[in-house]
């Protein structure tokens, strides 16, 4: 069978179309940039992408919607006499769409700009009010579980709820952090100064809602549009463009956390290793900020304020703090300071230490592997099958004869490399098979060299996702690993490529146009299996934090289907799992005895309660009551994770010893590094499975 060696996963498309320019130019009028642009997206979505959408009056009305849920996500603006204004445009997107005309974005953008002037006096109206924090009402936070309203007198109780329930949290807070200090204060003086930092709160937010451009808007109208083709199939301006080659080329700068919009607030998806959020230890993924405070300055509630702007707010001067408002999956609140630094990059690389337990097994590498990283400009830049080859290489050479991959929280990255990465553990064949409009190909590893011979343990969780899924998904096929997890793998089986908009001949009047992220292939498995929404099911299950909320490619917006093709009957005769029946066995038994792994699993089904639970008290003494109760319950998972595990050890490689006492920085991140797998129970674990195969 002939293999097809594989691209990126995501790299810039070189096509140049030279016809689209002298269409543009044929039109009755001279386009201005954004109908350009509109066009540009239409062709190339309906050329290039997997299976484009028939652009009908379906497609429309779901485009209609997605845009007006991100236009308003929080429904805090718009009321369903707005939504009427805006209805006969409902079943027109389509035909906009493909004659690259902007009538509805002129229309919403109106309707828009003056729902956010109106809602400005409401608030203004109720904070210089007092509120009846006995009176027996609630108010419902999640605005997926919430209508529209009805009309503008609905809307403005909403605000009022919405203010009250802003007022009591801060009371709460401030009631919380007096009793810590032991301090009193008059009730009066507590009310005072709640009112003017939500004033101040709310007046730096309108200032932020009126600073969105047309610009933002726009982009905003052009991905509700393509994301009813895939979730993944985004524009890009050149700014985020920019972001984008930084991520991969490992290049990041911040405190080290990567963010998303999350409705009204931004929520962390993953932390980068080795950066200052990394080193802190009380940032996680899946926090909501709500909040950010400079050294010295007030608080500024982030609620409504555009991801790039939450970004430029967090980023500052090495040296300097910067306080995080974060509230935590379980609903409870927290206050995180995180001292600026630079991220350091080789952090964020792969990076090995050899890991035993006296009594269990000694001798197993460790390699943590944080993404699939690849310089997309530079060939001979960064290279993450090359980092894990040369790891392995190290570890053998110093006696390791297993080994524990970890790709929890690795969210993809670079398909070529994962190829690569996948042939150190065989000698060759098909690693995954890629599907496009016309065939399906599989992409192989023809090097016959095996870097490692020895059995495999891989670590995933819910944001292992992509790359993480191939690799782990083929070495699970082969038999070559056993996949250890708390549930599924992220779910993501497509692959997406860069078109950029200024290689195009022409329209250099309007440049930067920036560029299109597109869908043009979904991957299986080496046994013909998808794990797209399916992910990958690991074998031994653990109890993980989030093992019970629902995460993943499921939780999107028009997420492209689950199927199945031919299994190409994957073979190898390196190393195979053949007690697998029993490793699981020998597995429940000590997960099941384990106190600190029970712990963890009723922790997680108390974050499903937490978060399922979205309606809270605006009665202050029963909001109280159940902050309070939260709270104590808290107390009881504390310590998780906390502790050094009896008989864990991790040591450096003596190769890199030299390169870690380099500066003192250095050492001190080792120093985290090693600690931090001294506490992982899965890691423990994990040497257990390793132990129970049979040679």
């Amino acid at each position: 069978m002939k293999y097809r060696r594989p691209w990126y996963i995501l790299l810039p498309l070189v096509m140049v179309m030279a016809y689209f320019t002298t269409q543009c130019k044929s039109s009755s009028r001279p386009l201005n940039k954004e109908e350009l642009i509109l066009q540009m997206i239409y062709k190339q979505s309906q050329t290039y992408h997997y299976n484009p959408p028939v652009i009908n009056d379906d497609f429309s009305k779901k485009a209609y919607d997605q845009y007006l849920d991100n236009m308003d996500s929080g429904k805090r603006f718009l009321t369903k006499a707005d939504l009427k204004a805006m209805e006969s445009y409902r079943l027109m997107l389509d035909d906009q769409f493909k004659e690259g005309k902007l009538d509805f974005f002129e229309k919403s953008n109106e309707i828009i700009n003056a729902a956010v002037a109106k809602t400005e006096a409401y608030y203004k109206e109720f904070i210089e009010k007092d509120f009846n924090l006995e009176q027996e009402e609630s108010i419902e936070l999640d605005p997926d579980k919430r209508t529209w309203p009805d009309n503008d007198k609905e809307l403005k109780e909403f605000w009022r709820k919405s203010m009250k329930y802003d007022f009591i949290s801060k009371y709460y807070d401030d009631l919380a952090a007096l009793e810590k200090d032991k301090k009193t204060r008059s009730k009066d003086s507590i009310f005072y100064d709640i009112r003017k930092e939500i004033r101040e709160n709310m007046e730096n937010w309108y200032k932020r809602l009126n600073a969105i451009t047309r610009s933002d808007r726009f982009e905003l109208y052009v991905n509700s549009l393509i994301h009813v083709y895939d979730p993944h199939t985004d524009f890009l301006n050149p700014k985020e463009k920019e972001d984008f080659n930084i991520t991969m080329s490992g290049k990041l700068e911040g405190i080290g956390a990567r963010l998303q919009a999350d409705h009204e607030y931004t929520k962390v998806t993953s932390i980068v290793p080795g950066g200052p959020a990394w080193k802190q230890k009380e940032l996680e993924a899946n926090d909501i900020i709500t909040g950010v405070q400079q050294e010295g300055k007030d608080v500024v509630d982030i609620k409504g304020m555009l991801i790039d702007d939450v970004v430029k707010m967090i980023r500052g001067k090495k040296g300097t703090k910067v306080t995080l408002k974060v509230k935590k999956p379980d609903g409870s609140l927290k206050d995180i300071t995180i001292v600026r630094d630079e991220v350091i990059m080789d952090e964020g690389f792969a990076r090995s230490a050899l890991v035993s337990v006296d009594s269990v097994l000694k001798n197993v590498g460790y390699i943590k592997l944080p993404k699939f990283y690849a310089d997309f400009e530079n060939p001979n830049g960064a290279s993450c099958a090359k980092d894990v080859q040369k790891e392995l290489r190290k570890l053998k050479s110093e006696g390791a004869q297993s080994l524990i991959l970890d790709l929890r929280n690795n969210g993809g990255g670079s398909l070529q490399e994962v190829v690569e990465m996948a042939g150190l553990f065989f000698k060759d064949g098909p690693v995954v098979q890629v599907r496009d409009r016309e065939r399906i190909s599989p992409y192989a590893d023809s090097d016959p060299g095996v870097d490692f011979d020895g059995p495999v343990a891989v670590l995933v969780n819910s944001n292992s996702a992509s790359a993480s899924e191939i690799l782990a998904a083929c070495l699970q096929d082969y038999k070559r690993a056993v996949i250890i997890g708390g549930e599924p793998t992220f779910g993501k089986g497509s692959v997406q490529r860069f078109i950029n908009f200024d290689r195009m001949p022409g329209n250099d009047e309007f440049k930067p146009l920036g560029e299109m992220k597109i869908t043009i292939q979904k991957y299986y498995r080496v046994n013909g299996g998808s794990v797209q929404l399916k992910g990958v099911e690991p074998d031994i299950l653990i109890p993980d934090t989030y093992t019970y909320i629902e995460n993943g490619e499921k939780e999107y917006e028009n997420p492209m289907p689950y199927d199945v093709i031919k299994s190409l009957q994957p073979e190898q005769e390196v190393f195979r799992i053949s007690n697998m029946d029993e490793l699981k066995d020998k597995s429940k038994e000590r997960v099941k005895s384990n106190q600190e792994l029970s712990l963890i699993d009723e922790q997680a089904r108390k974050f499903k309660e937490m978060r399922d639970k979205t309606t809270y008290p605006l009665n202050f003494s029963k909001f109280k009551k159940e902050m309070d109760q939260r709270k104590e319950e808290s107390k009881k998972y504390e310590q998780i994770g906390k502790n050094p595990i009896q008989g864990l050890k991790a040591d450096n490689l003596k190769e890199d010893l030299s390169y870690i006492n380099m500066d003192s920085s250095r050492v001190g991140r080792n120093e985290d590094f090693l600690k931090s797998i001294s506490k992982d129970l899965y890691i423990m674990e994990s040497i257990n499975v390793l132990k129970d195969i049979r040679k």
